[in-house]
């Protein structure tokens, strides 16, 4: 090629930018991920209320929004109607849960059946009335501090028939009296900072670890919170070890965590049924009236107690500015319960079968779950198939296989 064809060329010809590199961490990008998931459960409360005839005050749900037109394929609005409309309470009015009021009655010793003052409802949504309890993937039935955690226990060994004051419940007892109050801890950082970090599980005989699990970190400076790191571990087990000896007493407290029946005084802040849901539209809705309900034995097997610290930065004005951190935080010790709302898949079927525990509380029903949500997947995949094929004449052809003949005259005609 010439130099004069080259210079002709030249107007077509333009620099392209480079492209501006930028990496996420991947643990920035999980924690975007869950905290985007987290406000958009959130919102799902506002579109059913709003859904059911309710007015939550809210216009728009932004959170929500991106969930669910990418899992169920339209608004948030007409994800929350498909929900409502699903459990039957179409018209039914709703309104966002109040303050709890906590109960000022008395055992028969004549000590208050709660001492714990934090008012926040078990009831999250009141729709028609029901006073629901809404859950969407894993969540946290409980997360008490030593007062709350200290009346729930009270409470199921009040309604256990059977409840044996052990060494093991006097043990568990106990451990919630001592649990760390808050405390603000003498160096700088939170849990995961001051932690020293653990290491990887190379074989399943270290510890009791799975292979690639990572040990828990240690406390190594702060002494305080050190001894209250390990009251918590061995707490944590001793939980585990009192509802595995006692079903009974494990029904009563998982049920009292739930609803908050003691607590509020089966009040409006007392949840009565609990709607679990999910951004492709599957849902399920289940009344609790008592610890002997169908539903309580269901999520016992999705339990598990954990005793671990909560904290929270220390604030404080500097240079004139209100509300700089310090560095500092201030750490207190919760008994929590953890709880896988939704079945996932049907691995976690299989693990139980494997494990022997096929005949488990709750097995079977998760089996239905599972089938019941593949059901209203294959019932929306057939349905836009046919929006597809009964589109056009071309749609039905490509879905068939079919080539149309097209003939036509070729004869050029000048």
């Amino acid at each position: 090629m010439d130099m004069e064809k080259l210079m002709s060329l030249q107007q077509y010809v333009q620099q392209l930018r480079p492209r501006t590199e930028s990496y996420i961490p991947h643990v920035d990008k999980v924690q975007k991920l869950y905290e985007s998931s987290t406000d958009a459960a959130k919102e799902m409360e506002y579109v059913l209320v709003d859904a059911a005839g309710g007015d939550s005050g809210k216009k728009v749900y932004p959170k929500l929004e991106p969930f669910a037109q990418k899992n169920f394929g339209g608004t948030s609005l007409d994800l929350g109607k498909h929900i409502i409309d699903g459990i039957g309470l179409t018209k039914a009015g709703g309104f966002m849960a109040a303050t709890g009021t906590i109960t000022k009655k008395k055992w028969p010793d004549e000590t208050p059946q709660w001492t714990g003052g934090n008012k926040t409802p078990k009831t999250d949504i009141v729709l028609g009335d029901k006073k629901v309890s809404l859950k969407k993937g894993s969540s946290q039935l409980m997360s008490g501090g030593p007062d709350e955690s200290k009346s729930t226990y009270r409470t199921a060994v009040e309604n256990t028939t059977s409840f044996d004051l052990t060494n093991l419940a006097t043990a568990v007892e106990d451990g919630i009296k001592n649990l760390l109050p808050s405390t603000v801890g003498d160096f700088m950082g939170g849990v995961d900072l001051q932690k020293k970090g653990g290491t990887v599980y190379k074989n399943t005989k270290q510890k009791k670890g799975k292979l690639g699990d990572v040990a828990p970190g240690t406390f190594d400076k702060d002494t305080v919170l050190k001894a209250a790191d390990d009251h918590n571990q061995a707490l944590k087990k001793k939980f585990a070890q009192l509802f595995a000896n006692n079903i009974e007493f494990k029904k009563n407290f998982v049920y009292e965590a739930m609803t908050g029946a003691v607590k509020f005084d089966r009040g409006p802040a007392a949840a009565d049924w609990f709607l679990v849901v999910d951004f492709d539209g599957t849902f399920e809705m289940n009344e609790v009236k008592s610890a002997d309900d169908p539903y309580v034995s269901t999520v016992l097997s999705k339990v598990k107690p954990d005793v671990k610290f909560k904290s929270t930065a220390v604030k404080k004005k500097i240079d004139g500015v209100k509300n700089q951190k310090t560095g500092h935080y201030r750490f207190w010790s919760v008994v929590g319960l953890g709880y896988t709302a939704a079945v996932k898949n049907l691995n976690n079927a299989h693990e139980d079968y494997e494990n022997g525990e096929l005949l488990q509380e709750g097995f079977f029903d998760a089996v239905k779950k599972i089938y019941k949500k593949f059901e209203q997947f294959l019932t929306r995949v057939f349905m836009k198939m046919k929006e597809y094929i009964t589109s056009s004449v071309n749609n039905m052809a490509e879905f068939l296989g079919v080539e149309p003949i097209i003939k036509f005259n070729n004869t050029v005609k000048w």
